[in-house]
């Protein structure tokens, strides 16, 4: 059993998305995006009848890893779409060569199986009722070469027509089907009709060489999805760049104005600048698309959090995942986004809860809690350490520290004994003294020591911004000049209130401590307390001790 009383891992360990995963979607921004979408999907609903051209031009831009390609994948599992539209995914990073050819061979394989075969069974629905017409009826049989012979043996036309359906024939009068189908289509309609009934579109269309025939078969195409099924086209243009001939054809598209339809083209930061580079006039038709979409901040810290926890929900039947467990877990997520930057973004924030899910339905426990973390970032990313570490902690022990040091206290102590063990290490053993301060600055200070110059230095932690300020304000009243030279007083909030150095001089220094720094004392403190402390790890303390300015 997964956590959360889930019958399955919601999340999966593909590096790119799925279309199985596409339909659940969340993030704030997404939302919005796909909103704008459907917008202006209503709104070419509403005119398509009243126009014979109306393209729609909607851009996605912004970085790897934000999303867009699983938000294009998406729209396609959205009922408000795909009842009102005939949609064709082309990802340009599998097509190769670039050429116009190709292009066009890639948006016919794009289009949905289920969209390609309500098309033609629509045809062929349209063959079957022409029976009910004399005249007709008897093209249909010419067709299907049906004559007295075929009604001798016993074999009916509607037999002949659903092995048509079951692609197990083949029609080869062109003619013939061109005049069944009369006024009501183009030439250009008819062929691809009779391709499409044949199954044979692919070898049709690679004989097709002139970009205004390849934009004309485009334009039936999207007729016909209009006249037989009432819908409008759309096409999702994904990981488009200006290689090859991608950029002439897509500028083609927009120029010649296709009639009903959509392009969703989607693009990095990078690739839309190399367009402008490259293709103004392209760039200029862009810039001036129907809606310019720009998932900015959806590796946001809100962001990702929201699409995690969508996940859990789309798979949680039993409502065990509760507004304390999304809780619970959104604190731990947090916990991993604002330590390591290789964590934001949505992939990888994905990857690992995929693999602590894995881990925790093995144990059968609960929920995912930070051990199956601590294993997850382990197991998957065992090189991986904490950015600006200068003692290179590894993340599992990084996750081990951070669960240990929930409490200020427990944490203030722990940083106390590094400092003393870093001094220790750095200076000896013999350079540590004993506090015996005057009453009045004794409890102000945690370690004393003698640097190598003989001066004696007081350290007092304070991880707390009122503490720290009791302390600066202690030190002020007190008299200590006779019994220390200088003081640090380690903190992770600068005064802003009291300036101790107008007070009482340039002997007493605030040291700022970011949780880089704390994770670091702490983790050479446990090092060096097992005797496990290398030759490097020397260059390192002595690194640490200058940065936190132990003299």
């Amino acid at each position: 059993m997964y956590p959360y009383g889930l019958n399955r891992n919601p999340y999966h360990s593909s590096p790119t998305p799925r279309f199985s995963d596409s339909a659940i979607l969340g993030g704030e921004r997404h939302k919005e995006a796909k909103s704008a979408i459907l917008s202006c999907m209503h709104d070419l609903c509403s005119k398509m009848a009243l126009s014979e051209k109306d393209l729609r031009v909607v851009t996605i831009i912004q970085d790897v890893g934000s999303g867009k390609t699983h938000l294009a994948l998406h729209m396609q599992t959205v009922e408000e779409m795909s009842a009102k539209s005939v949609i064709s995914y082309v990802d340009f990073s599998q097509v190769s060569p670039r050429s116009k050819n190709v292009i066009l061979s890639s948006i016919l394989d794009g289009f949905r199986e289920g969209d390609l075969e309500a098309l033609r069974t629509t045809l062929i629905g349209l063959m079957m009722a022409s029976l009910h017409d004399r005249e007709k009826a008897k093209l249909v049989k010419k067709i299907f070469k049906h004559g007295l012979l075929s009604e001798i043996r016993g074999e009916s036309i509607d037999d002949k027509i659903g092995l048509l359906l079951q692609k197990r024939i083949k029609i080869r009068d062109e003619d013939t089907l061109s005049e069944i189908l009369g006024r009501n289509f183009t030439e250009l309609e008819k062929q691809f009709i009779y391709n499409t009934l044949n199954d044979e579109v692919k070898n049709w269309v690679s004989s097709i060489k002139s970009l205004s025939d390849m934009l004309e078969l485009l334009a039936s195409i999207i007729s016909l999805n209009q006249k037989l099924l009432d819908k409008v086209t759309v096409f999702e243009f994904d990981e488009f760049d200006s290689e090859g001939e991608s950029m002439e054809f897509i500028k083609a598209i927009i120029n010649f104005i296709l009639p009903s339809s959509m392009i969703l083209l989607i693009m990095t930061p990078a690739s839309y600048d190399e367009i402008r580079k490259r293709n103004t006039s392209l760039y200029d038709r862009l810039e001036k698309a129907n809606y310019k979409i720009d998932l900015a901040g959806s590796n946001t810290f809100s962001e990702i959090n929201d699409i995690v926890l969508e996940y859990m929900r789309s798979c949680d039947a039993t409502g065990e995942f509760t507004v304390e467990s999304e809780y619970d877990l959104s604190s731990k997520i947090k916990i991993i986004y604002d330590e390591f930057p290789d964590f934001r973004n949505v992939r990888s924030m994905i990857n690992i809860l995929y693999h602590a899910t894995e881990l925790v339905g093995k144990r059968d426990a609960g929920s995912i809690d930070e051990q199956a973390l601590e294993e997850t970032i382990k197991t998957a990313f065992p090189g991986l350490r904490i950015k600006g570490s200068i003692m290179s902690v590894p993340v599992s022990d990084f996750m081990k520290i951070r669960r240990m040091s929930n409490n200020l206290q427990e944490l203030e102590d722990r940083v106390k004994n590094a400092v003393r063990d870093l001094v220790q290490c750095t200076e000896g053993e013999s350079s540590l003294s004993p506090l015996d301060l005057s009453e009045d600055t004794s409890e102000l200070f945690d370690v004393l020591y003698r640097d190598s110059q003989g001066d004696k230095v007081a350290v007092s932690v304070a991880l707390d911004k009122a503490k720290s300020f009791k302390i600066n304000q202690g030190i002020a009243r007190s008299q200590f000049s006779g019994y220390v030279n200088k003081v640090l007083i380690l903190s992770d909030n600068r005064p802003s209130q009291f300036d101790v150095q107008k007070e009482i001089g340039p002997q007493v220094k605030n040291v700022n401590m970011d949780n880089s720094k704390l994770i670091d004392l702490i983790y050479f403190s446990s090092k060096y307390r097992d005797s496990q402390i290398s030759d490097e790890d020397l260059k390192r303390a002595s690194m640490l001790a200058r940065s936190i300015e132990l003299p």
